[in-house]
């Protein structure tokens, strides 16, 4: 198993299957749900959020069957700060062999006035009651999510803080619910939050993508010492997305003595979870997209392409076979002759330098973006049938 590896423990926390699963076009049937569970489990993710057992008969079920399925990761199931929210998710997750639940709070004035229409005395009051409560139902792992924190006044969120941790929250979520945050203010807001609650209280960040800062704004927590990071496979989430699991591993991975964190995820098995996650949504994927997408570790320009072939780390900065991905050698109009000769050698053919001269002609003249190995394999054979001869 291939692991990011190096001092203090970092938790990784996937909510795929709740934060991921409810932006538009990504909901799941029960058995893709357990399926991606039994995948991140087996990738090494600490904590599953399963889903929101409240919110239908089919998120319960989902949530009370992936419960029971994983042994290895804890189970979360999200609730807000209801009696009946509360109830169900602990009715939900009674089997799991660890469970957390994580529930939601009220931080910014805009959401205290226009989406709750309840003062900052009532907000305070909902959430220390719902903790007191998931603790009375045998939650010992409780999260509070002050939903807005990065636009909340300061001082009304570390009241909330203390509130929480009075009554029993063992983690401090920082959401940035609307994707706002820049990474300069980060390592202040984290010190904000630790500054009012305890040092056993764990503090985790929660980062959207709207203005394309997640993983900026979530490496930025990990480097300024945040306990728990939470994340999705690919991204996936509301609007923009979420902080992706993929580019946190991979940068973590590319630079293991600057973050100095460790985590359980095998590295290894990164590409296979996304794959999964894309083939069972049939999600549509930028060919550019870091880490997973078609193009992340593919070539088809020849100057690239022969510095490659000499070495791979000239245009590749990642390994591809550390996350379970393959480099691609993508013949084109732009590749040149070492490139074709390498293709043409990988197949078990011996190109000559008049073939080589030949189909590189041919193919700078061409109108098509690429020319697949199915077909440079037939021009080949068709051009010079002697290449197929043992050498």
């Amino acid at each position: 198993m291939s692991t990011v590896s190096i001092h203090r423990p970092l938790t990784i926390f996937d909510t795929s299957l709740r934060d991921g699963e409810q932006a538009p076009g990504n909901a799941m049937s029960l058995q893709q749900k357990l399926r991606i569970a039994r995948e991140l489990e087996a990738l090494g993710v600490n904590t599953i959020e399963a889903g929101f057992p409240a919110a239908s008969d089919n998120d319960f079920a989902a949530v009370r069957a992936i419960a029971e399925a994983v042994r290895e990761a804890r189970i979360c199931a999200f609730a807000r700060a209801s009696s009946s929210d509360i109830e169900r998710a602990a009715k939900a997750v009674e089997n799991a062999r660890a469970a957390q639940i994580e529930i939601l709070g009220v931080a910014s004035e805009i959401h205290l006035h226009h989406k709750r229409q309840i003062t900052r005395q009532q907000a305070l009051d909902e959430i220390g009651n719902a903790v007191h409560l998931a603790r009375r139902l045998g939650f010992d792992d409780i999260c509070v999510a002050p939903e807005d924190a990065t636009r909340a006044d300061p001082e009304f969120l570390g009241t909330m803080c203390e509130v929480v941790a009075r009554a029993g929250a063992t983690m401090i979520l920082i959401p940035d619910t609307v994707g706002c945050l820049l990474p300069g203010r980060v390592p202040a807001l984290i010190e904000a939050v630790r500054a009012h609650v305890p040092a056993e209280v764990k503090v985790a960040m929660h980062a959207h993508d709207d203005l394309g800062l997640a993983v900026a704004n979530t490496l930025a927590a990990v480097e300024a010492g945040i306990d728990e990071i939470q994340v999705t496979l690919c991204g996936i989430g509301e609007r923009a997305g979420n902080c992706a699991l993929e580019e946190v591993v991979a940068a973590m991975t590319a630079h293991p003595a600057h973050f100095s964190r460790s985590t359980t995820i095998d590295v290894g098995r990164v590409y296979a979870a996304c794959r999964l996650l894309i083939e069972s949504l049939q999600l549509p994927m930028a060919r550019g997209k870091a880490v997973i997408g078609e193009n992340a570790f593919a070539t088809a320009a020849g100057i690239h392409q022969a510095a490659i072939i000499r070495n791979p780390q000239t245009y590749e900065f990642l390994e591809p076979d550390r996350f379970g991905a393959e480099r691609r050698m993508v013949i084109s109009r732009h590749s040149g002759r070492h490139a074709l000769k390498a293709k043409i050698e990988a197949f078990g053919l011996s190109p000559t330098p008049g073939l080589i001269e030949s189909l590189y002609r041919e193919l700078t003249a061409s109108e098509e973006p690429v020319c697949s190995d199915s077909k440079l394999r037939a021009l080949v054979l068709q051009n010079a049938p002697e290449a197929a001869l043992p050498a």
